[in-house]
């Protein structure tokens, strides 16, 4: 007589020796049985269950799995073949998509997010500052929003006037500027936030016809690359 463990999911473990009981002999407790002969190691990927008495081999996929229709991790712990909507492949983003048996980027989702993040590129570059040359040599100017404003308001002025900037060693003071040269700081200004926004355009008109062709993987290489000034 052959000893086998069965789990919750009716999967067979073993052999197993039990301990005979003084008096009784060998009891078989709940969650074991017994069969003639032992069994043969199960193929890859498959575990013995019991069909009635008769053992036989099952797919064995117990362990995690992901939805199809969600990405979202779930413990399997049944025998058999996996429900239609789960697979034992993990989601490899949130811009993949269960497509005829297989994760493959979304369109779409890749288009999305790509113009998302060209949008905050730009903008992150927008606002890190400028260089301008209207002191006569390079100097650093800020450009966050409240220092665009400043510089529109001190360009309205039309007065000679010191303005904060940095000179090529870093050293930031209020350096005093003409009114002219504070007109010529904020040209300057505009024709690189100008340059800026016509790359980030480029950029997404590269997306939208990549998106037209249905060429996900295209877009997916689609990225902001600093502009040199």
């Amino acid at each position: 007589m052959t000893i086998y463990q069965q789990d919750p999911a009716g999967a067979l473990s073993g052999p197993v020796e039990l301990p005979l009981v003084p008096g009784a002999g060998l009891l078989i407790p709940a969650g074991f049985v017994h069969l003639d002969q032992p069994l043969a190691e199960p193929a890859p990927g498959k575990a013995w269950r019991l069909n009635g008495s008769t053992p036989e081999q099952a797919e064995d996929h117990r362990g995690a799995a992901f939805d199809t229709r969600t990405g979202a991790a779930v413990e399997w712990r049944e025998l058999g073949q996996l429900p239609e909507h789960l697979t034992k492949e993990a989601r490899p983003s949130t811009l993949h998509h269960w497509q005829q048996g297989a994760w493959v980027l979304n369109p779409q989702a890749v288009h999305t997010y790509n113009v998302q993040n060209i949008n905050h590129a730009c903008e992150a570059a927008i606002t890190a500052g400028f260089q301008s040359d209207a002191l006569g040599a390079p100097h650093q100017y800020t450009s966050q929003l409240d220092d665009q404003l400043n510089l529109t308001g001190a360009i309205l002025r039309g007065l000679d006037m010191p303005y904060a900037c940095r000179d090529a060693q870093g050293v930031k003071a209020f350096r005093l500027h003409t009114a002219a040269q504070l007109r010529q700081v904020g040209d300057d200004f505009t024709l690189y936030k100008l340059q800026l926004l016509q790359h980030a355009n480029e950029l997404k008109q590269q997306l939208d016809m990549a998106l037209e062709a249905g060429d996900a993987e295209a877009m997916a290489l689609i990225r902001w690359e600093a502009v040199q000034p």
